[in-house]
């Protein structure tokens, strides 16, 4: 039996490939304990292979059910292998990802999907070159029309065991996280010492509380991390994120052909604008100022009038009240059902416009793209508060 795990960013197509690879030998439910969509299935013509389509997540850290989800099947569950599905179109945010996945160890090969529409942008990206610098697999795809699909189904079976070498940092940072691996050493397994390494060097909450490190290796490590914030001026979180998007910056550079050198796509100047340090934050600002503008004050706003003032204010407790009075209702009993349950309800009910065109408005800001991209602005000022970039949404709706 060979496991493997479909592992990748939101809406980069995951959902697309699995359904192609099992189609209709899948099972749908929920993780244990966590109301986040468990979905797996067995592969078409290949019953001895299950494949398990992890949430969508940005990164391994635990600040989301999904990424708890997702981080606890590969390093307690360890499939055999994981098919990191890519957007082609933003590869630098999904790197991110494939990164943190190479850290875990486990054998991963690099499903490069959208190819066809990295062509329309005047791009491509010279996939051997990508290969030799992650040092994994890396295959092009398209998903939705089912291109190479047969070839990955070849690698999946065959790189079962193949191994690799984790990415290469700082040198400074590898030298911390050697020792922290000294000091992990003969406490967690050989093959997970790097990701451990990492997530203490991080200060990751889940590890310091689950692994059983003596005092002694505890203290060593603290000093470590003291050691190297003093080196880098910086929290040991930012500076392995920051060695991650320099890792990053180099394949990219390296990896990406681009056919209209001087030619920038919309989308290119969408991001130049949405992502800018400067200008991103500001930006974000005049967004949601315009989807509370619509939701609350005008057309979610006249709905909730409309509700409030003629449903329930005039043509419920009206007819309400005409046909109570035909029926001879004693006067208590039609103060009850009227100002009681009629009343009650259109309090509650006048809310629903209002809420219905937020949602709609934040659903079109997610299908286009721009959640992502503020998602991917906002990650590296809340990783300092152990949250993840996505969580800005929520906590200000």
């Amino acid at each position: 039996m060979i496991n493997v795990a479909l592992a990748g960013n939101a809406n980069c197509g995951k959902t697309t490939l699995f359904n192609a690879l099992t189609g209709a030998n899948q099972f749908v439910g929920n993780w244990p304990g966590v109301t986040v969509e468990k979905k797996s299935g067995r592969l078409k013509k290949h019953k001895d292979v299950v494949i398990q389509d992890l949430p969508g997540i940005y990164s391994l850290s635990p600040y989301s059910p999904e990424e708890v989800v997702s981080r606890r099947y590969l390093i307690d569950g360890r499939p055999d292998v994981i098919v990191n599905v890519i957007d082609g179109t933003n590869l630098e945010r999904n790197l991110y990802l494939t990164l943190q996945l190479m850290e875990t160890g486990l054998p991963i090969i690099c499903a490069v999907n959208m190819v066809d529409l990295l062509k329309k942008q005047g791009k491509r990206i010279n996939l051997k070159k990508m290969e030799y610098l992650l040092g994994v697999p890396v295959i092009g795809i398209s998903a939705l029309k089912k291109t190479n699909l047969d070839v990955l189904i070849d690698m999946m079976i065959e790189e079962k065991h193949k191994e690799y070498s984790f990415p290469k940092y700082d040198d400074r940072l590898e030298s911390a996280l050697s020792m922290i691996e000294d000091q992990l050493r003969g406490v967690v397994s050989d093959e997970d010492l790097r990701f451990y390494a990492i997530k203490f060097f991080e200060q990751d909450d889940d590890v310091w509380g689950n692994v059983a490190l003596d005092s002694t290796r505890r203290s060593e490590i603290e000093e470590l991390i003291k050691t190297a914030e003093k080196v880098f001026g910086d929290e040991t979180g930012s500076i392995v994120a920051n060695a991650r998007y320099d890792f990053i910056a180099r394949i990219v550079d390296m990896s990406i052909v681009n056919e209209k050198d001087f030619v920038m796509t919309a989308s290119d100047y969408v991001d130049m604008v949405v992502t800018n340090r400067i200008l991103a934050l500001p930006i974000f600002v005049l967004v949601m100022w315009l989807v509370y503008y619509i939701s609350i004050q005008t057309i979610g706003g006249a709905g909730s009038d409309w509700v409030n003032d003629v449903l329930f204010g005039e043509l419920v407790p009206d007819t309400a009240t005409a046909l109570l009075k035909s029926w001879h209702v004693a006067s208590w009993m039609q103060g009850l059902i009227i100002d009681g349950i009629i009343g009650g309800v259109g309090a509650v009910l006048g809310f629903v416009p209002q809420i219905a065109v937020l949602f709609l408005c934040l659903g079109i800001l997610e299908d286009c793209g721009y959640m992502a991209r503020v998602a991917f602005v906002m990650d590296r000022i809340f990783h300092r508060f152990n949250l993840s970039g996505k969580s800005f949404i929520p906590l200000l709706i």
